[in-house]
């Protein structure tokens, strides 16, 4: 045993951590969990059971079982080879009918299946699958300490081990050092002591682009009022290296070619191109801006309901960059064995993703002008949310939309996990419920042109048709302020159809959603049988995983958010439509955009600032500052040098003293001051100033500067001349 071994005892009953340790050779992982007995719920004829620390799961037509979720970090050079789980103090329950997970349904028909008992053989555990993360090895792996007989007699685990035999393997080819990498991945896995293997890497001092747009020649070249080379602008204002690439230069780059027809097409180019970005530029977000015509999707293949396939349009694709996402060289792509090696596919993002569906210098204008608006301003109309559920056609409770919107609202802990919602305590919520008032689109109308700032959606839908309204209803919205939107309803966002009306929510007018999440092909549900939360299914899953992303995770970026929801579902990835939510589900905006929260106080006026007050002309001088925001918000700090021209720097945290340098090319008097400006938009005052003259060379200066006193002589003998 060495230092590498660790050891932290736990049990996961009471919360905390598993024990887990790496043996001295690096050739095993060992955790070990503790559960407490089951708790034991009655509906009807049917029992569920519960354990402490578990979740409960159950894909269509099997029993509601209690699951441990374990995402384990595998150390730097290392693979899994294989796993075992050994149970102890295996102790009776009891014999009584499991409850039956109900088959999921689209948003626009309801399945109707019978709930029998069904031959059903109980595995003690499940390896879902091993990911990489921006080049960390991640191994998701289900436990299950509930047991079932095949006569029916259940049991229960008080202990499990989880042993994790390790092989050596090279390095993610996607491992690129950063420290902000390791942050996000420690905060996702039982055993952050591993990231510890991995060391961090020098920052490549060539071209760095943390976010990218990625557009095609001609809407490149757009001319007018907020064009993408205006939002690239407006990013690199605020300190965020910016790059536009057109499609047309990355096909045109034999870089980015693939070694065969099947990996050659746009798609895998643009691939290619981005998966190039994150690894030289540290590229972390991209923004495609362009419809399926500039930037086509790919095509990836999902199971529905009763197994049924589909094939759906997902950018997915351009944001989870290991693997080819196409194994086995067939016509489907995105399949569960469609990894390397016959695993899956990657499904933990290295990149964020968010698209544009633009077409023409129109249409990139008003997204533009949206996004700048929304991101550079606070308003007071940020608290207002507006829910809008409407009849389902379901059975049960679960036939009413708001219920399902109710789950959104602070905690909740349906469905058998817990997440963190929308702050009732923070965010005036407007209820738009066919559960209690059939609602017409002129209601939607009227309310959405009364300026919310979030609206999330619960009902029918089609590529043509959301929120009750048509496209051509979209015209009717004139709200001066711009909202996020996030619906769960069927195929709203299929942009690969014409002009889906995610794109006139987003794109074609000024007006409507400066961003927004959409299906591209079905919303999933379930639940119609009472009691409808037991077990929820799809679309409403990730819903929820992403509200708790914003408000439980403290995750402010859309495209991040929105990844964040898929990630903490994979788990569930094998589970009926689970993929097929995975897959379609989209952020039609900027993937970097924070979602602005309910902010009560603007920073305070910085100090002012610290450093030379006199100095030379083009010498380059530093300056710090400092202030703090009252909400323990990230600040971004703009500097006026005085001489017309002003700078941000940021976000830093709260209380940070900030240095910026500043050359000035003209001798005169000038003022230096700061503001700052938190990562919601709220502004401070001004600082005081800070004088700071920058002469001329004086003559005695000039003197003492030459290589000897003669050359002065010479100099002044020319001057006189």
């Amino acid at each position: 045993m060495n230092l590498r071994k660790f050891m932290v005892i736990s049990m996961a009953a009471l919360v905390l951590y598993p024990a887990f340790y790496v043996d001295a050779n690096d050739t095993e992982i060992i955790l070990k969990y503790s559960f407490s007995p089951p708790t034991i719920h009655q509906y009807g004829s049917r029992y569920v059971l519960e354990i402490k620390g578990c979740e409960l799961t159950g894909d269509a037509g099997k029993p509601v079982l209690p699951v441990k979720p374990l995402y384990i970090l595998i150390p730097y050079g290392k693979d899994v080879a294989s796993v075992e789980v050994k149970c102890s103090g295996k102790t009776f329950v009891g014999n009584f009918p499991l409850y039956i997970a109900d088959y999921p349904s689209t948003l626009d028909n309801l399945s109707i299946n019978e709930k029998n008992d069904v031959a059903y053989k109980q595995e003690d555990y499940e390896v879902v699958g091993v990911y990489t993360k921006k080049g960390y090895r991640i191994a998701v792996i289900n436990l299950y300490p509930l047991h079932v007989e095949e006569n029916g007699e259940i049991y229960y685990y008080r202990s499990m081990e989880v042993k994790v035999e390790l092989k050596d393997a090279k390095p993610n080819p996607l491992y690129r050092g950063f420290a902000r990498d390791k942050i996000e991945v420690i905060k996702m896995v039982e055993n952050p002591d591993a990231a510890l293997s991995y060391r961090m890497l020098e920052k490549s001092k060539g071209e760095s682009y943390r976010f990218v747009i990625i557009t095609s020649k001609d809407l490149d070249k757009t001319f007018g009022q907020n064009t993408l080379r205006d939002f690239q602008s407006f990013k690199e204002k605020y300190g965020i290296d910016t790059k536009v690439v057109t499609v047309e230069e990355i096909e045109e780059n034999p870089d980015y070619w693939g070694d065969s027809p099947l990996f050659n097409d746009t798609q895998a180019k643009i691939r290619n191109f981005i998966r190039y970005a994150y690894l030289n530029w540290g590229t972390d977000f991209v923004l495609l801006a362009g419809d399926a015509n500039a930037i086509p999707p790919r095509m990836l293949w999902a199971e529905g309901e009763f197994h049924i396939g589909y094939t759906i349009p997902s950018d997915v694709y351009y944001a989870c960059l290991d693997g080819s996402y196409n194994g086995d060289g067939d016509l489907q792509w995105g399949e569960p064995d469609d990894g390397d090696g016959g695993g899956d596919v990657d499904l933990m993002a290295e990149v964020y993703v968010g698209r544009a569906s633009v077409d023409s210098q129109e249409e990139i204008s008003n997204f533009v002008g949206k996004t700048i608006w929304y991101e550079e301003n606070y308003d007071d109309y940020v608290p207002k949310v507006l829910l809008a559920g409407e009849d389902l056609g379901w059975g049960g409770d679960a036939k009413w939309g708001g219920n399902h919107l109710d789950q959104l609202i602070d905690e909740c802990d349906d469905g058998g996990y817990y997440t963190k919602g929308i702050p009732s305590d923070r965010f005036n919520i407007t209820k738009l419920y066919d559960r209690e008032r059939y609602w017409s689109k002129s209601d939607i109308i009227s309310k959405l042109n009364n300026n919310f700032h979030i609206v999330c959606h619960y009902g029918h839908s089609n590529y043509y048709y959301n929120m009750r309204l048509t496209i051509d209803d979209i015209n009717a919205i004139k709200n001066e302020k711009p909202f996020f939107a996030y619906s769960t309803g069927c195929m709203a966002g299929g942009f690969d159809q014409e002009d889906c009306i995610a794109e006139y929510f987003t794109v074609k007018t000024p007006y409507g959603a400066f961003a927004g999440i959409w299906n591209t092909r079905y919303g999933w549900g379930a639940g119609q049988d009472e009691p409808y939360d037991i077990i929820d299914y799809g679309s409403q899953r990730y819903a929820r995983e992403f509200w708790d992303a914003i408000f439980g995770e403290n995750i402010k970026e859309l495209g991040k958010a929105n990844q964040d929801s898929k990630e903490d579902n994979i788990w569930r990835i094998n589970e009926l439509v689970m993929r097929f939510c995975f897959y379609e589900i989209t952020l039609f905006g900027d993937p970097m955009a924070i979602l602005k929260d309910v902010d009560f106080n603007a920073p305070e006026k910085p100090s002012m600032p610290q450093g030379e007050r006199q100095g030379k002309i083009k010498n380059e001088y530093e300056y710090q500052t400092s202030s703090t925001d009252p909400d323990g918000d990230k600040i971004y700090y703009c500097f006026d040098w005085g001489d017309s021209s002003q700078e941000w720097f940021g976000p830093y945290d709260s209380g940070e003293e900030i240095k910026a340098s500043h050359s000035w090319n003209k001798k005169g008097n000038y003022e230096i001051r700061v503001k700052a400006k938190d990562i919601y938009g709220r502004e401070s005052e001004w600082s005081d100033p800070l004088p700071v003259k920058m002469p001329f060379f004086t003559l005695w200066l000039k003197i003492f500067e030459m290589n000897h006193f003669m050359a002065f002589w010479e100099w002044l003998l020319k001057i006189l001349a």
